[in-house]
């Protein structure tokens, strides 16, 4: 009885830090240096994980956890190993250097999140992806509640079914409010993993529900798209792989070179104009014609371009020009200027083929089409949106990847390390959500 006592106020105590990292997106702690609330609730998770291990270890299970979430991040890893090389040829002033770590380290520190992914699924095991998403939701809804607090619920539902039925080409004032960004990309990662893993469960039909009214209370029509390609994808390898799984996981390595060849493509395709040509076409491009040819001169689409270091970009648009942006909402060309040709390349390997090998290995394929498909979703929305300086969705993708046959893995490393399976690894993977 006390022992299902503790588990209950474990589970609760881990459900509310978890809904705090995902309800205060703009509140921060000034230290000197401003951590956002949503850092500190990530280092909270992982940290208060950490106690638990140390007090009653699972060995195997914080071992798979840890390593998951530092292979993860071998991207944060590359931006910053490749910068200091950087600045390490142009021998740049102490306080490039300063500026350009601590855009990667203490606004959006993607190891942070990861090993807060890590953390639900230590506790939880797989159902973390479960209690992680009921975080999100729990989070959302209070910010959508406290919006028809203010403006009525028939007003609310009547701007929601405008919003929906235009296409968000109509957007009423109090359904904006409710636009909350950051959270409908997260969002949109957990609809791809349900949409391609159907439950027959009411668990299962709840959460989806309610995860489809709050995607589409902020109405990203990216998101949306995203969502619909890597889908198509990842059922047309799921069927590829019903027949010979050898062949879809030799494609899902192919395809992620292509993805990383089109993304190359991209940006050289910037540089040579092909917005303009948008714009001249007749298609409205937002305003990114202007961005990008006030950025032009920071960067050529050559091999010997070495680049500028991390966060160089960033601090140009806020500190010099004249915009009126805070960032280029494009992520890839950011990480071009910012990493060079060669460090950008580099990048693009350690987002794709090595999360797709790593997550799919010892013939894991579900694992490496889910993993593809995420990677598919996180590309499409950072060609207009800066999501990859979105730290809850590099959360979200990293417990998604991470969690999917969990267990599996787990009693995999425990037979590696010690020969066995212990009583706490043996379980099943069971169908229940939650």
């Amino acid at each position: 009885m006390e022992n299902k006592i503790l588990e209950k106020a474990k589970a609760f105590y881990f459900m509310v830090v978890a809904v705090m990292m995902y309800y205060f997106l703009n509140e921060y702690i000034d230290l000197g240096l401003h951590i956002t609330y949503r850092h500190a609730f990530a280092v909270v998770l992982f940290f208060s994980a950490a106690l638990l291990f140390l007090y009653k270890p699972n060995i195997a299970r914080g071992f798979s956890a840890f390593k998951d979430a530092c292979i993860y991040s071998i991207p944060l890893g590359v931006t910053t190993v490749v910068s200091l090389f950087i600045w390490f040829m142009e021998t740049v002033d102490i306080g490039v250097i300063s500026r350009g770590l601590s855009s990667s380290f203490i606004y959006a520190n993607m190891l942070s999140f990861a090993l807060a992914a890590g953390a639900m699924l230590y506790i939880f095991g797989r159902r973390g992806i479960w209690y992680n998403l009921v975080a999100i939701l729990i989070a959302n809804i209070l910010m959508i509640v406290t919006v028809i607090a203010q403006n009525g619920l028939g007003n609310y539902l009547s701007e929601f079914v405008t919003l929906v039925i235009t296409f968000a080409d109509v957007t009423g004032d109090i359904i904006v409010q409710a636009e909350i960004h950051e959270l409908a990309f997260c969002l949109g990662a957990y609809l791809i993993y349900m949409l391609f893993k159907p439950k027959k469960d009411i668990i299962y039909f709840i959460l989806l529900a309610l995860s489809l009214f709050c995607f589409l209370s902020a109405f990203k029509r990216i998101a949306m798209i995203a969502i619909a390609i890597a889908l198509v994808l990842g059922y047309l390898l799921k069927f590829i792989a019903r027949y010979n799984e050898k062949t879809a996981g030799r494609l899902v390595v192919f395809l992620s070179f292509v993805v990383i060849f089109l993304l190359i493509c991209y940006v050289a395709l910037i540089k040579a104009g092909a917005f303009e040509l948008l714009e001249k076409a007749g298609i409205n491009t937002s305003g990114r014609v202007e961005i990008y040819d006030a950025v032009d001169d920071f960067y050529e689409f050559s091999p010997s371009f070495l680049g500028n270091g991390i966060g160089f970009l960033t601090y140009q648009l806020n500190t010099f020009m004249k915009v009126g942006v805070a960032s280029v909402h494009n992520d890839f060309l950011q990480h071009f200027i910012d990493l060079g040709f060669w460090g950008y390349i580099i990048w693009l390997v350690s987002m794709t083929v090595l999360r797709v090998g790593y997550f799919g290995r010892k013939g894991q394929v579900e694992n490496a089409i889910i993993a593809f498909m995420l990677t598919v979703y996180l590309i499409i929305v950072s060609t207009t949106d800066n999501t990859m300086n979105y730290p809850l969705l590099t959360g979200v993708l990293a417990i998604l990847m991470m969690g999917n046959g969990f267990e599996e893995n787990v009693r995999r490393t425990e037979t590696k390390l010690f020969g066995y399976i212990s009583e706490a690894n043996r379980e099943e993977e069971s169908d229940s959500l939650l």
